[in-house]
C-alpha cells in the first residue's frame, strides 16, 4: 500500500517505453542546451556593445531564459526521480522571473519606441554628410576670401608705408622753407601764419611717423627673447623724463616679470601707454601712475598701466584702439590717434589681447596680456627695409 501512495516518477506515465523516454530526454536536453546558450550570447553582445541602452532588460532576459532551461532539465530528472517539490519551486522561480521581465518590458516600450528607426538614422546620417560637405565648401570659400583679404591688407600696408615714407621728404622741405620765411617775416601777422604752417607740418609729420611705426609693427619679423619688463619700463620713464620735468608725480612700479617678447616692439607698447598716462594726467597734482602685473595659468601675464587723469567714457571704449580714433579734442591733448592702434597690433602679434577701463575725470587703466610661453605666433619675414625701429611710436 505504501508503494502505491508514494509519488511515482514520470517514467511510469510513459510505461517506461524506451523510445518514448528517449524522445522526451533528447528533446528536453536540446531545448535546455539552447536555453543555456542564449544568455551567454546576450552577455557577449552586451559586453562588447557598451553603448547599448536598457542593459537591465538584457540581464532579465538572460535570467528568464536560464530558468526556462532549468525547467526542462527538471523534466528529464523527474522521469526517474519524483522530486516534484524541487520541480515546482524551480517553476515558481521561473514564473516570478517571467513576470518581472514582462513588466520591465512593458515599461521600456515607450522608451524603445522613441528610439530612431534605422531609416531615420540613415536619413540623419545622409543629412549630416550633406552638412559636412556644405561646411567644407564654406570653409574653402572662407579660406579663399581670407587669402584675398590678406593680400589686400599687405598691399594696403605696403602702399601706406610707401606713401608715408615718400611724404617725409617734402614735409622737411616745407618746414625748412617755412622756418626761413618766419625768420624774414616783415610783421607779427606773417610770423604767426608761418608758425601755424610749421605747427601743421609738425602734426602731419607726427602722423606720418605713426603710420610708419604702425606699418613696421605689422610687417617686421618678431625676435622673441627673454625681456625684463621692469627694465623696459625704466627705459621708457627715462625717455619720458623731459615731459615729466617740472610736474609732481607719484609713480608706483610693481614687481614686473620676465617674458618672451620682441624687446623693441614691447618698448613701443609701454612707451605709448606710459606717454598717454603722462599726457592725460596733465593738470593733476600729483599725477598718479601705477604699473603692475599679475599671473594666471592659462591666461599668462596681465600688465596694467593706470592713472588718475582725464579718463574716458566707457561707451566709446571700442573706438580707443582704432587708427585715427581719438576721444579727446586736439585742443585739449595733442596726439595722432595711432599709438593705441599700434599697441593693439603688437600685443595681438604676441598672442595676447589689450583692453581699457576708465571713467571721465576719474582716470583710466589699460591692460594687456602676454602668454607665458616661448613659442610666439609665426609671422611673415620682414623686409629688411622695414625692420622694427629703435624710436618709439607716437602716442
Amino acid at each position: 500500500m505504501e508503494e502505491i501512495v508514494r509519488l511515482l516518477p514520470h517514467g511510469y506515465c510513459f510505461s517506461w517505453q524506451r523510445d518514448l523516454l528517449l524522445l522526451h530526454v533528447v528533446s528536453d536536453a536540446l531545448i535546455a542546451l539552447a536555453y543555456f546558450s542564449i544568455p551567454f550570447s546576450l552577455w557577449t553582445f552586451v559586453r562588447r556593445r557598451t553603448d547599448l541602452q536598457f542593459p537591465a532588460i538584457f540581464a532579465m532576459f538572460g535570467v528568464f531564459i536560464m530558468a526556462c532551461g532549468v525547467t526542462h532539465v527538471m523534466d528529464i530528472w523527474t522521469l526517474w526521480f519524483p522530486d516534484f517539490w524541487l520541480d515546482g519551486w524551480a517553476r515558481a522561480f521561473t514564473a516570478l522571473v517571467s513576470l518581472a521581465t514582462a513588466l520591465l518590458l512593458w515599461r521600456l516600450i515607450p522608451l524603445a519606441l522613441a528610439l530612431p528607426s534605422p531609416a531615420a538614422l540613415r536619413a540623419a546620417n545622409e543629412e549630416l554628410h550633406g552638412e559636412i560637405e556644405r561646411r567644407r565648401d564654406y570653409e574653402a570659400q572662407l579660406q579663399a576670401l581670407n587669402q584675398r583679404m590678406r593680400q589686400q591688407i599687405e598691399e594696403l600696408e605696403a602702399m601706406t608705408y610707401a606713401i608715408a615714407h615718400d611724404v617725409k621728404g617734402p614735409l622737411r622741405h616745407i618746414d625748412g622753407f617755412a622756418r626761413i620765411l618766419g625768420e624774414g617775416a616783415a610783421d607779427a601777422h606773417s610770423a604767426s601764419y608761418v608758425g601755424r604752417i610749421r605747427a601743421s607740418v609738425r602734426h602731419l609729420t607726427d602722423i606720418v611717423e605713426g603710420l610708419l611705426a604702425l606699418s613696421r609693427a605689422s610687417r617686421s619679423e618678431l625676435h622673441p627673447v627673454d625681456v625684463d619688463t621692469g627694465a623696459v619700463v625704466q627705459d621708457v620713464l627715462d625717455e619720458l623724463a623731459p615731459e615729466m620735468e617740472g610736474r609732481e608725480f607719484e609713480l608706483q612700479i610693481g614687481v614686473l616679470p620676465q617674458v618672451q617678447a620682441d624687446r623693441k616692439l614691447l618698448f613701443q607698447v609701454f612707451y605709448n601707454l606710459l606717454s598717454n598716462a603722462v599726457k592725460y594726467t596733465r593738470g593733476r597734482s600729483p599725477a598718479k601712475i601705477r604699473v603692475d602685473a599679475s599671473y594666471r595659468p592659462g591666461v599668462g601675464h596681465t600688465f596694467s598701466i593706470s592713472d588718475n587723469g582725464a579718463g574716458f567714457d566707457m561707451k566709446y571704449a571700442h573706438k580707443l584702439f582704432g587708427v585715427f580714433q581719438r576721444l579727446h579734442h586736439g585742443d585739449e591733448f595733442e596726439g595722432t590717434g595711432i599709438g593705441l592702434a599700434n599697441v593693439k597690433r603688437i600685443i595681438e602679434r604676441h598672442g595676447g589681447r589689450v583692453w581699457a577701463e576708465g571713467s571721465l575725470e576719474q582716470g583710466a587703466c589699460f591692460r594687456f596680456t602676454l602668454l607665458d610661453r616661448t613659442d610666439l605666433p609665426d609671422t611673415p619675414s620682414a623686409n629688411p627695409a622695414t625692420g622694427a625701429p629703435n624710436v618709439p611710436a607716437l602716442a
